[in-house]
């Protein structure tokens, strides 16, 4: 019966229990490593395609659950009369209209932004051989600009 035990301490010792979650995450890492790998080598259209469709992807999941966490807004914004604001007026509220609403339109806004801004900075960072403050506003003021 000792002698059981004994071999039980052995495999316990040779084998140590890991964490599942660890596991998962060195998992994740390497198909991240190899996707990003592969993705280097493609070229600079089909870089930006894919980069700007899987953050487009992100972004809509983002955007559907910070919808759900908001209520929707865009009822209760009553409808200015046409007549007494000029024009600016008119488009700030039409643009803060856009930006309210529930988890469908949130996931769109955020999918048309953050796929935008990875697309431009994506081919800013190929173009110009490096990632920096630049390329970053770039992206950004194309995001914004298109939204």
């Amino acid at each position: 019966m000792e002698r059981g035990k004994e071999q039980g301490m052995v495999v316990s010792r040779l084998m140590p229990q890991q964490n599942p979650l660890e596991l998962l995450q060195v998992k994740f890492k390497e198909v991240e490593d190899g996707f990003r790998a592969w993705l280097a080598k493609q070229s600079m259209p089909l870089e930006a395609e894919v980069v700007t469709a899987t953050s487009a992807a992100q972004g809509a999941a983002i955007g559907a659950f910070m919808g759900t966490l908001t209520n929707d807004v865009s009822s209760s914004l009553p409808t200015p009369p046409q007549a007494s604001l000029n024009p600016q007026a008119i488009a700030s509220f039409q643009q803060a209209q856009a930006l309210s609403g529930g988890p469908l339109i949130q996931a769109r806004n955020f999918a048309v932004m953050t796929g935008v801004n990875a697309g431009i900075s994506c081919v800013m960072k190929r173009l110009r051989g490096k990632e920096d403050v630049q390329s970053s506003m770039v992206a950004a003021f194309g995001s914004g600009a298109l939204f």
